[in-house]
């Protein structure tokens, strides 16, 4: 049950209350989701069969709120009739939309004249209720109601009043600068932060953010090892807005790609944040509304990217030691391989030695070479491992 008054009423931040001219129509919009087909309301009686739904608007003073304040509604010939409740079908599992249009009030609020400029402090003021109630036998039950805030209504001459919206935007310290005092929202009309913006923002500059560590405390360096772990678990997702959700919030790129906020927050609870209910154009609410600090995601990627360079460099190290070793390695075995030739070349030599004595005489040894001499004694150590010895 969700309830829009969709024109007719502007908001005064002087007078912290809606405002309204007596003279001037609003228009409210109710969406009323029926779950199931209700068939039976709770009454003093007991539960009573359900004969149809009625929608019924009206007016109560915030100070006597057991005094009813009539809301008329103006007819095809600019006659005006108290509004009366209307009879409304509600299908069971859908959303039914329901507008009550040419709709004003049938008096003005008390003490709405300025005192110095200033706001009445004895200003009354009004509230209306916008009910759905069940019929039985002539008689209305009231099901669920929602009640406004606080609103001023006033008469058709609004000419001292004409100066409230200059309160909130003043001039600044230097020429070309203005001051707004509270919050600004565009194309929304409950802005929760300094400025909230429904719909695309185009920045032709830069967005600096304060970061002097003469501002801050607790300073404690964050472990790039938990930084790059929560950033591989983090699904990179493609979607579509639903379309109600985005005519309602401004945005007009519906297939986007990013993270969902649910499954940041059990990965980093810091970087997400509730910021209330949220009612999309079809009447449809979602509650607590989830929204991601994408701040706090680029700085875990800052963390998770020095940690790959930390572990690229070590592989790095590693590898360039590995082909230290391979060349050593290298350098070994061509030293075996000579070793070997040596070794068949001076057995070759032996055998002719031996067959030359039994038909010559005897020859005096041959003198090793200075290369194997050098050779063996150098690398004796290292031609004594096995490998070389086989």
């Amino acid at each position: 049950y969700h309830v829009d008054t969709d024109k007719g009423f502007i908001y005064s931040a002087v007078d912290e209350a809606f405002v309204c001219q007596k003279k001037n129509h609003f228009q409210v919009t109710v969406h009323i989701g029926m779950d199931g087909d209700p068939e039976y309301v709770e009454t003093p009686v007991g539960p009573m069969p359900v004969e149809g739904f009625q929608v019924n608007v009206f007016g109560v003073k915030l100070e006597a709120q057991n005094h009813q304040i009539t809301i008329e509604q103006s007819q095809s010939d600019r006659s005006k009739k108290p509004f009366m409740p209307i009879q409304v079908n509600l299908p069971g599992n859908k959303i039914t939309k329901i507008t009550l249009g040419r709709l004003h009030f049938s008096e003005t609020t008390a003490n709405n004249m300025r005192k110095k400029g200033k706001p009445n402090p004895d200003q009354r003021y009004f509230l209306m209720v916008v009910g759905l109630y069940a019929t039985v036998k002539g008689k209305s039950y009231l099901l669920v109601a929602n009640i406004s805030e606080r609103i001023i209504v006033r008469a058709s001459n609004p000419g001292q009043f004409e100066n409230d919206s200059e309160v909130l935007w003043q001039k600044g310290q230097t020429t070309d600068s203005v001051v707004c005092q509270g919050r600004v929202g565009i194309n929304t009309d409950n802005p929760d932060e300094a400025l909230v913006v429904c719909g695309n923002a185009k920045i032709m500059g830069t967005v600096m953010h304060p970061s002097d560590m003469r501002a801050k405390e607790n300073i404690q360096e964050v472990d790039p090892t938990e930084q790059l772990k929560r950033i591989t678990q983090m699904r990179i997702v493609e979607y579509d807005y639903k379309p109600e959700f985005a005519s309602k919030m401004g945005i007009d790129q519906v297939h986007e790609t990013g993270i969902i906020a649910q499954e940041v927050r059990e990965l980093l609870p810091s970087a997400v944040r509730e910021v209330g209910d949220i009612t999309c154009s079809d009447g449809q609410k979602i509650q607590n509304f989830l929204m991601v600090d994408k701040e706090q995601i680029f700085m875990e990627n800052v963390g998770a990217v020095k940690q790959l360079c930390k572990l690229t460099d070590n592989l790095e190290t590693r590898i360039q030691e590995l082909e230290v070793w391979n060349t050593r390695l290298a350098t070994l075995k061509n030293l075996g391989s000579m070793r070997a030739k040596t070794a068949k070349r001076a057995s070759a030599d032996k055998g002719k030695s031996t067959i030359s004595n039994k038909t010559q005489t005897s020859v005096p040894p041959k003198k090793p070479s200075p290369l194997k001499e050098y050779v063996c004694k150098k690398y004796q150590y290292c031609l004594q491992h096995r490998i070389f010895q086989a």
